[in-house]
């Protein structure tokens, strides 16, 4: 059997995306002992630059050989309900 440890960490769009991919996780990660992480960001309409800036700091991290967690975006807009759409 193989056993790992990935640990998520989740982040509004309104808070402080950049310190909790950047620092914030990687904390976490030392903690939890591992080397896996997944950065899940709720999306509420506000990310604006945001994601660009997490993207490129894992783009970097990758580009020197190091792990980069992933990141996964939740769109979390409020939307029409599916029965008043046309």
């Amino acid at each position: 059997m193989i056993e790992g440890r990935v640990l998520v960490e989740m982040k509004r769009s309104q808070g402080t995306v950049r310190h909790g991919y950047e620092r914030q996780l990687e904390i976490y990660k030392d903690a939890s002992r591992t080397n896996f992480g997944i950065f899940v960001v709720i999306d509420f309409g506000d990310l604006s630059d945001k994601l660009n800036q997490i993207m490129s700091i894992r783009n970097e991290r990758i580009m020197a050989g190091d792990r980069a967690s992933d990141i996964v975006v939740i769109d979390a807009t409020r939307k029409a309900s599916a029965s008043k759409r046309k």
